[in-house]
């Protein structure tokens, strides 16, 4: 679940970033399309960085679980 969670949250990343890029060589760097794309991908990194480190602790939970003294 995490994976696909992970994969989703990257390809919408990819396309945000597109989407801002593209945005502001239209509108301009400080156009309020602009900074609302950018807020967007900011929203997305963020959350991206939560599954990522969720998905690190629940890897490391489980590898020291299995360790046998």
């Amino acid at each position: 679940m995490t994976c696909s969670l992970e994969l989703l949250l990257l390809k919408l990343i990819d396309q945000t970033k597109k989407k801002m890029v593209e945005l502001a060589y239209n509108t301009g760097i400080n156009s309020q399309e602009t900074i609302a794309c950018s807020q967007e991908l900011d929203v997305l990194l963020n959350l991206h960085m939560k599954v990522s480190a969720h998905k690190e602790r629940t890897k490391l939970s489980s590898a020291s679980c299995n360790i046998k003294i």
